[in-house]
């Protein structure tokens, strides 16, 4: 799955993706990324931190994060040993059904405790919807995501003109995803911070300030979280040896791979698989 820009795929009487996620999955933790979909995350145990368009946020139990359509993001959990969530990606498609000019809008929840409760009990009950899977349970989704749409465009959308994004912020934005399109597309290479500055056509010196101003982090540390990220999905979904997945991720040998998952999932590789997945090897 490409998370520098997510293609989410929906079936025909969906226009959503609904996970219901839990730490033992693995789930939680994605580098920066953006899609076309809104998000919406639903915390019901633990917590989740991270960053949406370089604002850090938290969200705690009983509270949901939501992400605007094209809005860069990570998130991440607080604890590691107890998560739960219920995540949302809702079509844009279906918004613009009603509201042909929606990509001129943005949806914001501040202050609207009541927009906020309504949302949280319609994901409770997609959730709900989604595990049982009953008679017409599509049906009854597909009902309650367009509700989903009408609190957006009813109580909280947003003009983009109104919003206070300087010109020089759009750009900065616009050129951010530009480099971890291209990190994302050749993060299995050597991948030097010159040669991603020159794709985006600035000095490597400037493209280091910019991109750590921009995005909260810098080129390395970023780079390793994207090969960590598909690293992590490949020790759990390949028989693979660790050597193997390092170096097919873009680690430049096992010893980094194994210090840099250490330090992100508080194990060696091979202890995470053993205890994730009854000891493959």
């Amino acid at each position: 799955m490409k998370y520098y820009l997510e293609k989410i795929e929906t079936n025909t009487k969906l226009p959503a993706k609904i996970y219901i996620g839990t730490e033992q999955e693995g789930d939680g933790d994605y580098p920066l990324h953006w899609h076309q979909h809104l998000e919406f995350d639903l915390v019901l145990e633990g917590a989740i931190i991270g960053r949406v368009n370089g604002r850090p946020v938290e969200v705690g139990a009983g509270d949901f994060l939501f992400v605007n359509s094209g809005e860069l993001h990570e998130t991440k959990r607080k604890y590691r040993d107890r998560m739960r969530t219920v995540t949302i990606l809702l079509s844009s498609a279906l918004l613009k059904e009603y509201c042909p000019d929606v990509e001129g809008s943005s949806f914001d929840f501040t202050g609207n405790r009541e927009a906020s409760e309504q949302v949280k009990e319609l994901m409770l009950l997609c959730a709900k919807l989604q595990e049982e899977q009953g008679p017409f349970y599509e049906l009854e989704l597909s009902i309650a995501l367009r509700k989903l749409c009408l609190i957006l465009l009813r109580d909280c959308r947003v003009l983009c003109e109104s919003l206070p994004y300087s010109r020089y912020e759009q750009e900065s934005r616009r050129n951010v995803k530009r480099a971890i399109a291209f990190l994302e597309e050749h993060y299995e290479q050597d991948l030097s911070l010159a040669r991603t500055a020159s794709e985006i056509g600035m000095a490597p010196t400037y493209f280091s300030r910019f991109f750590k101003k921009t995005t909260g982090e810098t080129y390395h540390s970023y780079l390793t979280s994207i090969r960590l990220y598909h690293a992590h999905k490949d020790l759990l979904n390949r028989d693979a040896s660790i050597t193997d997945i390092a170096l097919a991720n873009g680690f430049a040998n096992v010893k980094a791979f194994i210090e840099a998952f250490k330090k992100g999932y508080h194990a060696t590789p091979a202890q995470y698989r053993k205890d994730h997945h009854g000891g493959r090897r």
